[in-house]
């Protein structure tokens, strides 16, 4: 099954069928989707009441496509869809992804229904995803086929949701935080093609690297954990499991025809596995943007970098508590460090940078650790960022202060940005160089998203908005790397 998968991630030809021209419809934003994403292969629209659709030509019916498409895309009726998936058979087309709702999710007459649509693909021949899914996007093959018109850039990270609005809203979030995905299923009821089954397909994906999931519930559980068992040694896989209380159980089961597990079972079943379990959506957005970007780090031993003492305080208390080490730091880094810093820095881990304004100081101290045996990672506090507090200063002094020469403000900003810039880029070369993780927290939120690729460079900067963000992840690389000690 996960190998005939590829014409759902790499077609070369789709058949749009229920392709429409009325703005809103499903028909019209998965067809306006595909075509603005740039497809790169052959669209052939479906549709009896049109002729023409965004200038291409629209065929009538399935039997009049000029070829077997490798996909085909279904919004129409639920009550038409049977038919539909008879003629696509006919064509020869071997793929469907119904986004039609309408089905098991509704209750038993529903659940009738779409049994009928798993023996007719099966005598056909049709690997069915779906129905009622919200869609699929594969970001390195150009294919945009969702409701929601988000484009995250290409990357590692490969989203399988049994929600699609939920796995939608993270795919947004990916776009904004700069994380690149690799492709994403909205995996609907899962009438045929079921969650293992898309495991099994992105274990083999050298594109993709990393994998989340949310989960509801799962068939075949056995398999499932044998599944992500054999997986998560090569390419770590974060589940969000809903359904985790009674009240999201009974919600599970009215919108995706499911029932979910005992979560007990589950998370017992998840820690044999080695699978890193996410609580909230936000955690399996900072997770991926840290398994994507870093390296894992050998051990739990942690450097602390830090603009101010108080983010040092905290940053340590959260290590502490997540298991992690505040390690002393050598004569020979101490030393070091020395030369950057004003005689009365605490020369302790974390390094309080006391406010310096020597440039050099912040990169001078993470290399330190970072060549040091004795530190596997190292959490950088409030080095990026400070532009946003410059250019309120910026506009207050311009509001009192007239003699400001014209552009010495600008000037200030353009060389703030140049050095946040340097950092990223040289910590990124440094995480290249010794194979630790730098772990970024910005002073302020800025515009430039959670993760900041460098060009040429393997590894990204990421930069969270609190330290608890980067302690919880970082934990969760280390909580990684400690099973695959185990394996």
């Amino acid at each position: 099954m996960s190998m005939s998968l590829d014409h759902v991630f790499n077609p070369k030809s789709i058949a749009m069928i229920g392709a429409s021209a009325s703005f809103g419809k499903w028909g019209q934003m998965i067809f306006s989707n595909i075509v603005a994403g740039g497809f790169p292969g052959k669209i052939y629209p479906v549709n009896p009441r049109e002729r023409s659709i965004f200038g291409i030509p629209v065929y009538q019916r399935v039997q009049d496509l000029p070829e077997p498409a490798d996909l085909a895309i279904i919004t129409t009726p639920a009550d038409t869809v049977l038919s539909v998936l008879e003629d696509c058979g006919q064509r020869g087309i071997k793929t469907a992804v119904v986004v039609t709702s309408g089905f098991s999710e509704t209750g038993a007459e529903g659940r009738a229904l779409e049994n009928k649509l798993v023996t007719v693909c099966r005598e056909k021949g049709i690997v069915l995803v779906g129905p009622n899914t919200m869609g699929i996007l594969s970001i390195h093959s150009g294919l945009f086929a969702t409701g929601a018109h988000t484009r995250p850039r290409p990357g590692s990270v490969a989203f399988i949701s049994q929600s699609g609005n939920l796995g939608i809203q993270l795919i947004h979030w990916a776009e904004e935080q700069g994380v690149g995905v690799s492709l994403f299923a909205g995996s609907g009821n899962e009438a045929m093609v079921t969650c293992s089954d898309y495991l099994q397909y992105v274990a083999d994906d050298f594109q993709s690297r990393i994998i989340i999931l949310y989960l509801e519930s799962m068939r075949e559980g056995r398999r499932f954990f044998e599944t992500v068992k054999q997986i998560n040694r090569t390419k770590p896989i974060i589940v969000l499991k809903g359904g985790r209380t009674e009240a999201g159980r009974a919600a599970s089961a009215s919108h995706t025809g499911s029932m979910s597990g005992e979560v007990t079972v589950f998370r017992a079943a998840c820690r044999q596995a080695g699978l890193l379990e996410a609580k909230v959506p936000s955690e399996l957005l900072d997770l991926s943007a840290g398994f994507s970007s870093l390296p894992l780090p050998r051990g739990n031993r942690v450097g602390i970098v830090t603009l101010g003492g108080g983010w040092g305080v905290v940053t340590s208390d959260e290590c502490n508590e997540k298991g992690l080490a505040v390690p002393a730091l050598s004569e020979k880094i101490i030393k070091a460090i020395d030369r950057h810093l004003p005689s009365f820095w605490s020369k302790g881990n974390p390094v309080d940078l006391v406010g310096t304004r020597d440039p050099e100081a912040p990169l001078v101290a993470v290399e330190e650790m970072l060549r040091s045996d004795d530190i596997d990672a190292v959490i950088s506090l409030g080095i990026v960022g400070r532009i946003e507090y410059l250019r309120l200063m910026n506009r207050s002094s311009k509001e009192v202060d007239k003699t400001i020469p014209p552009g010495f403000l600008e000037q200030t900003e353009t060389l703030l940005l140049e050095y946040e810039e340097k950092y990223i880029a040289r910590t990124a070369e440094l995480m290249e160089q010794y194979e630790k993780p730098v772990i970024g927290v910005s002073l302020a939120k800025t515009s430039g998203g959670t993760v900041r690729p460098v060009a040429g460079r393997h590894h990204s900067s990421v930069l969270y908005e609190t330290p608890e963000s980067a302690v919880h992840v970082l934990a969760k690389m280390v909580e990684y790397q400690n099973f695959l000690g185990r394996e």
